[in-house]
C-alpha cells in the first residue's frame, strides 16, 4: 500500500513543472522527489537526476545543510536547495510543499518537490 502510494506521488511529481513538460520515471526507493520541465531528482541513498535529453547522474546523497528556508544539499556536481514555500505546478496547478533550485554541471533547474 505505501509503496502503491509513493508511486502515485511520484507520477503526480513527475508532471510538477515551469513550463509542459513530459513526465519522467524517478527513483521509487526515493524519500524526496523533485520535477521541472522535463527533468526529474529523486533522492534517497543516493540522488538521481534524469536530465530532459534523458540524461542520468547519480551521486550519493550528502548529509545536508539546514538553511534558514529548507535544506540544501551539496556534492561535487549537483547542488540542490529546498525552500519550504508552496509552489505552484504551471502545467496542471498542483500544489507542492516546496520550491526547488536544482544546479547540475553549472546548468540551473527550477521545480516543485516534496516527499
Amino acid at each position: 500500500m505505501k509503496t502503491a502510494a509513493l508511486l502515485l506521488a511520484a507520477a503526480s511529481l513527475a508532471g510538477c513543472a515551469t513550463s509542459g513538460a513530459a513526465p519522467v520515471t524517478p527513483e521509487p526507493a526515493a524519500a524526496y522527489r523533485a520535477a521541472g520541465a522535463g527533468w526529474s531528482l529523486a533522492i534517497g541513498r543516493t540522488m538521481v537526476f534524469t536530465g530532459p535529453d534523458g540524461t542520468r547522474l547519480a551521486q550519493p546523497t550528502p548529509r545536508p545543510i539546514i538553511g534558514f528556508a529548507g535544506e540544501i544539499y551539496r556534492t561535487p556536481r549537483m547542488d540542490l536547495n529546498i525552500v519550504h514555500a508552496r509552489c505552484i505546478d504551471a502545467t496542471s496547478g498542483a500544489a507542492y510543499p516546496d520550491k526547488v533550485q536544482l544546479t547540475v554541471d553549472g546548468r540551473r533547474f527550477d521545480g516543485c518537490g516534496g516527499r
